[in-house]
Parts: structure tokens; C-alpha cells; sequence
């Protein structure tokens, strides 16, 4: 049976239409391919309020951490690289605005600080979305300042945080969402500022004190391939 041969303006229109068929499934294995974002790295950055309970030592007349400070208008930045499809680490750091219970005089009370910083490590429920759980805990050093009249006092040691939180994914890279967290440590030196000159001590007496918070967080992360278990 004789070969038949397609004329050249139906070979170009079989090739088009060709195209056009393949042309979504090629689209999505390229959105696949490239997310637009490292699938590696995830920036976060967070914001909550943070309320003191416990000691700042162990003196037989201690200073109770809540005598210091109502709480904390919390800042973190967190940057983290995954090392697995759901485990996330890196490093954070918080920076806070203290809402001060203390007083200098009648009409105003004390300045105050709070700085902390460390490691932390995540795991993510469901990394591929589009809401994503994830719970770990961080390793931070705890510094808390108060200036009184002629001297400023600081206050620092190591802590551990355990939190927890979900992040809803609004479209492409973009997540949001709300987190708890809970802080436990202790201080272990005391540095203090006079007019004339400064000084610090290694706390021998040291007493338990905590963060308790809540807040919400944004996040540029690649959402993950579905993985399974």
C-alpha cells in the first residue's frame, strides 16, 4: 500500500496544535522547576507581645521579673535553612520594645531593654501547603536592662523556647500566620553601670523566670513538593 504524505500546511498545523496541547503541562513542570525562590532558604519575620513571669535571682529577697516589666512588644527576624523536606534551622533574633512596671519617680517610670538571640530548630507538618503546622523549639542568651536613677543594671543568661504556630500560604511564596511561644531560663551574671564606673558578678543564686507570648508571622518560602511520610 502506497506511503501517503501530509502537504505541508497540514504538517505546520498538526505541529501547532501540537504545541498548544503540550504547552500547560510544560508550563507547570517549569513552575515546578523554579519557584521563583530557593527551596532551601525561608525569611520570617515576627511580631507579638510577651509577658514576664518568675525570678531574676534567687536572693532571699529576689526581684521578681514582673516588678520590672508589664511585658514585651517583640520583634524576630529569622532566617532558616531547610535541611530536610520538613526541618527547618538557623539562627533569630528579637529585638523588644519594654512596656515598664517599675517607676524612677511619681511621674514616670524607669527605661528598660530586652535584647535575646540564638538558635532554633523547626519541623513543618505540612510544608507543601496550603496551611502549613510547624512546632520547635530555640536556644537563646537573654539579656534585660533597666536604668534607674545613677545606674543601669543588665541582667543575662541562656534560655530554651518552645513554639508553635501555623502559616497559610496567600499565593506563591507569601505565607502568614500565628504562633505561641514559651520561654524558660535563668540569669547567671549581673553587670552594673554607675556614673563613676562599672561592674558584673557571676549570680550564684539563680531562680527560674519566663516569657509566655503570642504573635503573628510573615514568611517568603518556596512551598515544598508534597512529600510523603
Amino acid at each position: 500500500m502506497p506511503m501517503q504524505t501530509l502537504s505541508r500546511p497540514t504538517a505546520r498545523t498538526l505541529v501547532l496544535l501540537s504545541f498548544l496541547v503540550s504547552w500547560p503541562a510544560f508550563a507547570e513542570v517549569e513552575e515546578a522547576r523554579d519557584p521563583g525562590f530557593p527551596r532551601w532558604l525561608a525569611i520570617s519575620a515576627r511580631g507579638g507581645y510577651l509577658m514576664p513571669g518568675g525570678r531574676m535571682d534567687g536572693a532571699a529577697e529576689p526581684l521578681y521579673l514582673y516588678e520590672i516589666y508589664k511585658g514585651l512588644f517583640a520583634a524576630i527576624v529569622e532566617p532558616t535553612i531547610r535541611i530536610a523536606s520538613r526541618v527547618e534551622v538557623g539562627p533569630w533574633a528579637q529585638f523588644s520594645h519594654a512596656q515598664m512596671r517599675i517607676r524612677c519617680s511619681a511621674e514616670r517610670t524607669c527605661k528598660g531593654s530586652n535584647l535575646r538571640f540564638g538558635l532554633q530548630g523547626n519541623y513543618h507538618w505540612n510544608p507543601s501547603g496550603p496551611i502549613d503546622l510547624w512546632s520547635g523549639v530555640a536556644l537563646g542568651y537573654d539579656t534585660s536592662s533597666v536604668s534607674v536613677p545613677a545606674a543601669e543594671v543588665t541582667y543575662s543568661g541562656p534560655d530554651v523556647t518552645l513554639q508553635a504556630g501555623f502559616d497559610r500560604n496567600f499565593g506563591g511564596n507569601f505565607w502568614a500566620g500565628l504562633f505561641v511561644v514559651g520561654t524558660g531560663g535563668q540569669y547567671d551574671k549581673l553587670d552594673v553601670r554607675l556614673l563613676n564606673g562599672s561592674g558584673s558578678e557571676t549570680l550564684r543564686e539563680r531562680a527560674f523566670h519566663l516569657w509566655i507570648g503570642f504573635g503573628f508571622r510573615v514568611r517568603v518560602a518556596a512551598p515544598h513538593p508534597a512529600v510523603t511520610n
